[in-house]
């Protein structure tokens, strides 16, 4: 469906995600959470996207580190162990698997020591943004 004509006139990537508000069309999944948790914020608890700008850049920070760290770390375990296989017909090789369970163990202490330190939550006793985001990556490997 991504592929067809009517959906490239909406994503000219032909990727998705992609979100249509109206006339307003807008892809990747950081921006379309952002976007509709500000257009919604009547609605929707402050803990999501905080108003307090100190909280708002904690949850932002994480949102930009994790797509070239957490996200492409854990993408890249997942294609060698479960695509090379398929693809290759035959395991990955061994200094490759460990190099990239190395990076993605490394984005993990990441995580942990910079992001949570010791606090249930990315900004603390509240789930946010950040977190949702965080669950999928580490959920999809």
């Amino acid at each position: 469906q991504q592929y067809s004509e009517e959906f490239g006139k909406i994503s000219i990537a032909k990727k998705v995600p992609v979100m249509k508000d109206g006339s307003f069309i807008l892809t990747e999944s950081v921006a379309i959470l952002k976007y509709l948790v500000q257009k919604y914020s009547s609605s929707v608890a402050d803990h999501w996207y905080p108003a307090n700008l100190q909280q708002r850049a904690r949850v932002n920070e994480y949102l930009s580190w994790q797509h070239m760290n957490l996200r492409a770390h854990g993408s890249k375990v997942f294609l060698l162990r479960v695509l090379f296989p398929v693809i290759m017909g035959s395991e990955a090789p061994k200094a490759k698997m460990d190099v990239a369970v190395e990076d993605l163990n490394q984005s993990l202490k990441l995580l942990e020591e910079k992001f949570l330190q010791n606090k249930p939550f990315i900004i603390g006793d509240k789930i946010s943004l950040a977190d949702l985001v965080a669950i999928v990556d580490i959920m999809q490997v």
